[in-house]
């Protein structure tokens, strides 16, 4: 059947099931989209929520959520090695300074305060330099470009101790009294 054919005997049909079908056409494109945005959403955490303080094995642990991108280095070259590892160094980078301050404002909401940004350096400073010291540690990493070439990436962090979250609100209680 030519295409010509094929138009003319599209035109036969009855108007109504042309637009029937497109409506149905067009109820499934969406649902196959929003099938594809839910599982796309969850793939890093398999649907956990992720952000925010959890109690496990007797140790508290405060996970974080970051976004990376590949450097434009690896995006050149077009090495998948390269543009995962770079996409998330980039994500822990974000994470690093990220999961302290996440700490720190979830501390002082829970204590029902507010602190200025010099205060909440403070206590950013003090937490990584005493408390965590740079023991953030990468839970898993998924790709989240369009085209699995890992040019963006989504991790989950955490930094995990006996008794954190005491240490956390105690050295923020330390630094918004001036101790």
């Amino acid at each position: 059947m030519s295409l010509l054919e094929a138009i003319k005997r599209w035109n036969g049909i009855d108007r109504s099931y042309r637009d029937e079908f497109y409506r149905l056409v067009a109820v499934s494109l969406l649902v196959m989209a929003v099938v594809a945005g839910c599982s796309s959403a969850d793939k890093v955490s398999g649907g956990e929520e992720f952000e925010g303080w959890r109690v496990e094995e007797e140790f508290d642990v405060f996970y974080i959520r970051r976004s990376g991108h590949a450097s434009d280095k690896a995006l050149e070259m077009e090495n998948t090695a390269m543009l995962q590892s770079t996409c998330m160094e980039s994500a822990r980078l974000q994470a690093m300074d990220a999961i302290i301050r996440k700490m720190v404002g979830e501390t002082v909401e829970a204590q029902s305060g507010m602190i200025d940004g010099q205060t909440t350096g403070l206590a950013v400073n003090s937490i990584r330099n005493g408390i965590i010291k740079g023991d953030v540690v990468q839970k898993e990493c998924a790709d989240r470009g369009e085209d699995n070439d890992w040019d963006t990436c989504e991790c989950v962090f955490f930094v995990k101790g006996k008794g954190l979250r005491k240490k956390v609100e105690l050295e923020v209680s330390k630094v918004t009294s001036g101790g």
